[in-house]
This record gives C-alpha cells, sequence and structure tokens, in this order.
C-alpha cells in the first residue's frame, strides 16, 4: 500500500487529501491494482481519517493506514500529517 504517487513515506497538511493505491502481489509474484477492490482503514482516526480510496487529513501527527484485500491485509502505511503553517 502506498500513496497514489508511489510514496511510501507520504506526508499531508491538515486539512489536505491524499489519495490511496492498494497492490496485490500474488504467489507468482505478478502484481495487480487493486485499490478499487480494497477496503482502506485509519488506525488513528483523530489524525486521518479514510473515505473510500480518499485519506483527509484531519489534525498534526501520524496516522497507521492499511488496506484490505480479498481476505489480506496489508501493514500499516504511516501518513505524517502537518500542522498548516503560521
Amino acid at each position: 500500500m502506498t500513496s497514489a504517487d508511489g510514496n511510501t513515506r507520504p506526508s499531508a497538511v491538515q486539512g489536505a487529501n491524499l489519495a490511496l493505491k492498494a497492490v496485490a502481489t500474488h504467489v507468482d509474484q505478478t502484481t495487480v491494482d487493486v485499490t478499487g477492490q480494497a477496503t482502506f482503514k485509519s488506525k488513528d482516526a483523530g489524525v486521518a481519517t479514510v473515505d473510500g480510496c480518499t485519506l483527509t487529513a484531519v489534525k498534526a501527527g501520524s496516522a497507521r493506514i492499511n488496506a484490505t484485500y480479498d481476505g489480506v491485509t496489508s501493514p500499516d502505511l504511516t501518513v505524517k500529517v502537518t500542522a498548516h503553517a503560521a
């Protein structure tokens, strides 16, 4: 799981949206984009929420996000949320 641009260490400014992407790796090592079929979940909804495959940065901190597809859950992706510049 990554941000839609392939970043494995994404960040977002408070109030911004970030597109997420899920790719499944099969036993034969082929990969397929399953973003539309995956269920994304935030373990830290106070920092970032997820609706479909779009993350919304709520407040500064770190949010752990994962995706589930075909009964398999990805490792957590940590998204760093920063506050608006003063």
